[in-house]
């Protein structure tokens, strides 16, 4: 085993990893793959830690208490104070959802399963629904947390082991993780990228290390290209890897490879990439990276609410920068360095673990509060609470969402009893958002019906979305829809409702944060055609099937994408002033959906079709947003309960008859 002595390059390390990530997370171009630096981090834990603990078993002393204690002492006192802070600036910040969303999130991080939280919860951790909570960052903090649960105590285990037992080990449940990981991030990468064991073979890879699995550099030569190649492959990883990279899987070992490296170079003395790591700037940030981690993300949440935009403006995104390494600093120097003061100069081991205790329960207790006061609504007016409230799907859009082709159809309208079903609804999470408009309507008529939809799927059998992970399956999904609605006796009608302009485009609307929308034909016919070319395919042999079955379709045109999300901005509007932004224009709408509503409008003819236009109704000249104070949306491009209930009851009144 290597003995410990400090290492500042490895504090330089942690500067590279630390800064391409606030720098990423930030939007500065140039580091695309900044995200890496978690990697980075793991890699340098796993390294250090495990030389700590070997040392400490090979000499007699290791404590399962000891070890905890440097652990709350690192750890704890900077977390609290960055939760506290996010917990009341979120009382001036947040709306009560997000309020409550950041409540749950804080439980989650002080319970160290913040990672397990988020992947639950999250769709996608560079999408914009995760992009405003101020604690996501915590998911790698649980990670770690997670793996010293057991780890110590396995290292302890194999106290009286031979090295060779310790490397055969801790390599076998590394590769085991890279398994794991390799085949997350091709059939579940959400999972693959936030929990634990799919991110042990990083951690592992630094106590390999620290275990001298490799043995230690004898050649000044190798040593020098060993640093030099480890850190070419961290800059290539922060510079090549972008958000649509495959992450981590095979490609996270390029930035872990490359800090082993770096690692392993420094580990008989300097090299040239250890001098450079080791400067006096490098090894500053270096020491205050853990307070800048955990300071930086709740800045730049604060920053897109208060300038109302996933996507900062260049001067602001700087600021962030400065002042995350500014609190930071302080952070380090005023919090950090206190509470890390050995026990014979500051808080007792006792006392320690006292303070820890009691200032998990605090804030463990605000945030169920504000949980369960339902995000603090009172902090706002009646008025304003019933706009905020236009952001909830209704009960009926969640059940419907919660089934999938293989069960019972969701019922909508004349339900009652075995009445055989009228109209049939299907579609993607626009068409869901319009339900509770279909349903009041068909109960007014006494019509029955049933409703398919299911998020980012556009009613388009034999069509992935190529964007998503593979156990998304639209195509599956899509095509058991249309099996069910060949079987069905009479001339129903469909109503088909999607997205149809980011199915076309593949892009998102102007202001809107997100991947772009991909397309492909499951059988490979048009694969890499592009949306377009799959759309057109697919919805013209969808209309001929409905046609030769006697079914009548209804192509409902897309809903105007608005930019902003309405509610939040009608509520800041009233409350602190700020302007509300433009709403798209009758033109704008028209371009957006040009290529998109020609492709609806050419399969529909000759085909038995009725294809509805929105325009004439939603975009008198600018689009709207609101009616009799409702806001039409719940966001940025779906239609709220409100807006269902307007718009629909007077498209079905113009486009569909009674099958009876």
């Amino acid at each position: 085993m290597h003995g410990i002595s400090y290492r500042p390059d490895i504090d330089g390390l942690r500067t590279m990893a630390v800064l391409p990530v606030v720098l990423n997370h930030a939007g500065i171009p140039g580091f695309p793959g900044g995200f890496v630096g978690v990697d980075v981090f793991f890699v340098i834990s796993g390294y250090l830690i495990t030389r700590i603990l070997a040392r400490e078993i090979a000499e007699e002393r290791f404590s399962i208490v000891a070890f905890y204690e440097r652990r709350a002492r690192r750890i704890l006192p900077a977390l609290f104070a960055v939760i506290a802070a996010c917990l009341i600036a979120g009382w001036f910040l947040l709306f009560p959802f997000q309020y409550e969303a950041l409540a749950r999130s804080a439980q989650a991080t002080l319970l160290f399963s913040s990672n397990i939280w988020f992947w639950l919860g999250a769709q996608d951790y560079f999408g914009d629904g995760v992009k405003l909570d101020p604690l996501l960052h915590t998911w790698s903090l649980s990670v770690e947390e997670q793996f010293y649960v057991f780890f110590p105590l396995l290292l302890f285990a194999m106290a009286s082991r031979s090295r060779r037992t310790w490397i055969l080990v801790i390599a076998g449940l590394s590769l085991l993780s890279a398994g794991l990981s390799f085949a997350a991030t091709e059939h579940a990468p959400i999972a693959g990228f936030f929990l634990t064991p799919m991110r042990i073979w990083e951690l592992g890879i630094g106590a390999l290390l620290a275990i001298g699995a490799v043995p230690a550099v004898r050649s000044r030569a190798v040593a020098e290209i060993a640093g030099a190649a480890g850190l070419l492959l961290i800059a290539a990883s922060i510079a090549l890897i972008t958000e649509d990279t495959p992450f981590p899987g095979l490609t996270a070992l390029c930035p872990c490879l490359g800090t082993a490296a770096v690692i392993w170079a420094g580990m008989s003395g300097q090299s040239l990439a250890g001098r450079l790591l080791s400067l006096p700037p490098m090894v500053w940030i270096g020491l205050i990276s853990y307070s800048v981690y955990l300071w930086h993300w709740p800045v730049l949440v604060a920053a897109r609410l208060v300038h109302n935009t996933p996507d900062l403006p260049m001067p602001v995104a700087l600021a962030c920068v400065a002042a995350s390494l500014l609190l930071g600093w302080a952070s380090w120097r005023f919090i950090e360095r206190p509470f890390r003061t050995s026990p014979g100069k500051g808080l007792s081991r006792r006392g320690i673990f006292a303070a820890s205790g009691a200032g998990a329960a605090v804030l463990f207790g605000a945030a169920v509060s504000v949980a369960q006061l339902d995000g603090l609504q009172s902090r706002f007016s009646d008025d304003m609470a019933v706009i905020l409230e236009a952001k909830e799907r209704s009960p009926l859009e969640v059940d419907c969402f919660a089934r999938d082709a293989e069960q019972p159809p969701c019922r909508l309208g004349a339900t009652a009893g075995e009445e055989e079903i009228d109209v049939i609804v299907w579609g993607d999470s626009h068409a869901g958002a319009m339900l509770p408009g279909i349903d009041s309507w068909l109960s007014a008529n006494g019509m029955a019906g049933a409703a398919f939809t299911k998020s980012a799927c556009p009613p388009l059998p034999g069509v992935l979305r190529v964007d998503k992970e593979p156990g998304h399956r639209c195509d599956a999904h899509n095509d058991k829809v249309l099996a069910f609605i060949k079987d069905q006796k009479g001339p129903q009608t469909v109503i088909i409702a999607a997205r149809w302009a980011l199915a076309a485009e593949g892009s998102r609307a102007p202001g809107e944060d997100g991947k772009p929308a991909i397309l492909g034909a499951s059988d490979g016919t048009v694969q890499g055609a592009g949306n377009a070319a799959v759309l057109k395919e697919s919805l013209l042999r969808l209309l001929d099937d409905l046609q030769s079955s006697g079914k009548k379709a209804v192509i409902v045109e897309g809903v105007p994408e608005i930019g902003f999300r309405v509610p939040e901005a009608i509520v800041r509007q009233s409350i602190f002033g700020e302007q509300l932004p433009d709403a798209i224009t009758l033109t704008g709408y028209e371009e957006r959906n040009r290529r998109a509503n020609a492709i609806l409008a050419e399969a529909a003819r000759g085909r038995g079709a009725e294809l509805v236009s929105l325009s004439g109704i939603m975009c008198p000249s600018d689009c709207l947003i609101e009616k009799d104070g409702a806001p039409l949306y719940r966001d940025d491009d779906h239609l709220s309960v409100a807006g269902a209930q307007w718009l629909m009851p007077l498209v079905l009144d113009m486009h569909l008859r009674p099958a009876r």
